[in-house]
């Protein structure tokens, strides 16, 4: 663990966790089932599996460039991405499991590489500028979690882990501070009582919205209507803008 309280073994520990779900969630999907929709508008459940698959290696690549300072961008340019994504999804699904095992073994080799040093670099992130490399395990960590609910494969927001949806919740709560295109909302976990206001700065909350954290999470990220929240005054949840 270093000074400021990042643990990369403890964080590698989690990622390995929450790939071996997804696996495991994967390995009860037959082929047919790849091919139907998923949780995500347009995709299949094979652009989900692919996508983990790619941004695995895309995250890969930023923690190479980090620990030898050999600029390596997350995908190739223009469309490959988006490419990659759609070309393999529709792939029999064993093709598809050994694809994410491979994908997620490349990452798991490339983080144990890294050094403390390497950890204090800063690479350049697709659609977000220039980032510090200990913020890369998070970042798979959200993937994980996120789309395998989108998998929608019997994995819901219910079993995100409680210390994963705090710090999520803190920092997409933080995403939605201070902008004018979102309601002024006070948001209250269950569970802690903990409270963030969302929204305009300097505008006082037009309603408190209630629940338990997880609900809370999946509400801010577009993954569920708000089903287990509470409005106060009572009344109906306000839209929301999108999340990123």
């Amino acid at each position: 663990m270093t000074t400021d309280g990042f643990d990369p073994a403890a964080l590698l520990a989690e990622i390995n966790d929450a790939t071996a779900q997804v696996l495991a969630s994967a390995e009860r999907l037959t082929s047919e089932h790849l091919a139907g929709p998923s949780l995500l508008p347009g995709w299949t459940r094979g652009h989900v599996l692919t996508h983990l698959a790619r941004n695995a290696d895309a995250l890969t690549n930023l923690l190479n460039w980090a620990r030898t300072g050999i600029p390596t961008p997350m995908y190739p340019p223009g469309d490959a991405r988006d490419r990659a994504i759609e070309e393999g999804a529709g792939r029999p699904a064993q093709e598809q499991l050994t694809d994410l095992y491979d994908a997620s073994g490349r990452f798991a080799q490339a983080f144990t590489a890294m050094t403390p040093t390497a950890w204090g670099a800063k690479v350049t992130a697709r659609n977000a500028g220039e980032i510090a490399a200990t913020t890369l395990p998070g970042r798979r960590l959200r993937e994980l979690y996120i789309h395998h609910v989108d998998l929608d494969a019997g994995w819901t927001p219910a079993h995100w882990p409680t210390e994963y949806t705090e710090r999520e919740l803190n920092e997409v709560a933080a995403s939605f501070r201070g902008r004018p295109d979102c309601p002024p909302l006070l948001l209250r976990d269950d569970i802690t009582h903990r409270e963030q206001l969302i929204g305009p700065e300097g505008v006082a909350p037009a309603a408190v919205v209630s629940g338990r954290r997880q609900s809370l999470l999946a509400w801010l990220i577009g993954r569920t209507n708000g089903d287990g929240l509470i409005v106060e005054p009572f009344g109906r949840l306000p839209p929301l803008p999108a999340w990123m």
